[in-house]
């Protein structure tokens, strides 16, 4: 386990208050090894509360509040079904002041989809491209935002179901670590796919 690892570790030990061993910590591969790890140690309150309800009700209000569509919202729409490409950024910016919560930053492709998915150098295909936002659908903008916001969203203190810890840990190796929320998944491996040493 390298030192990235063990200061990602640490972090999310204090944010939860909580100590993983260190064989349980040897065990953790993924985004999801890591929830599950949490999940075990912590307490849960369970809640009728849904979350990611309350957050899809606040955007569909948000995009409907903005006029930037007349379609019917729903979690599988995609967000470049909703926004006109010419006014993305404009729009993007109002959508995140009308919400009060942070949104995924946008990236190259969101702005010119038909750049190569690739940087080159020298002709040769090197860095990849961080995916475009705005192919995300409705249902992934509600789990994004809620990892970037999980200290507004979620009440550590009363955790009630594992997928808050999923957001909580996507929102922690976002912010410590640099990774664009769009780019981090529960299947992830934290050292090969997200490079986490």
């Amino acid at each position: 386990m390298g030192l990235d690892s063990v200061e990602l570790i640490m972090s999310v030990e204090d944010k939860f208050g909580i100590r993983i061993p260190d064989a349980e910590c040897e065990q953790i591969y993924t985004v999801q090894d890591f929830a599950d790890t949490v999940y075990k140690i912590i307490s849960v309150n369970p809640t009728d509360k849904c979350l990611t309800q309350i957050i899809f009700y606040r955007i569909r209000r948000a995009f409907q509040n903005l006029n930037f569509t007349n379609k019917e919202i729903m979690s599988n729409t995609k967000i470049s079904d909703l926004l006109s490409q010419l006014e993305l950024k404009e729009s993007w910016n109002l959508l995140e002041t009308e919400l009060r919560l942070k949104l995924p930053e946008l990236v190259t492709l969101d702005f010119n989809p038909n750049l190569d998915s690739h940087l080159k150098f020298l002709g040769f295909r090197t860095i990849k491209r961080t995916l475009p936002v705005t192919k995300g659908t409705i249902r992934q903008l509600i789990d994004w935002t809620i990892s970037l916001n999980f200290e507004n969203t979620i009440d550590i203190q009363k955790i009630t179901n594992k997928y808050e810890v999923e957001r909580i840990i996507s929102g922690i190796i976002s912010e410590n670590m640099g990774i664009p929320i769009s780019e981090i998944e529960l299947r992830h491996s934290i050292t090969n796919d997200l490079g986490i040493d």
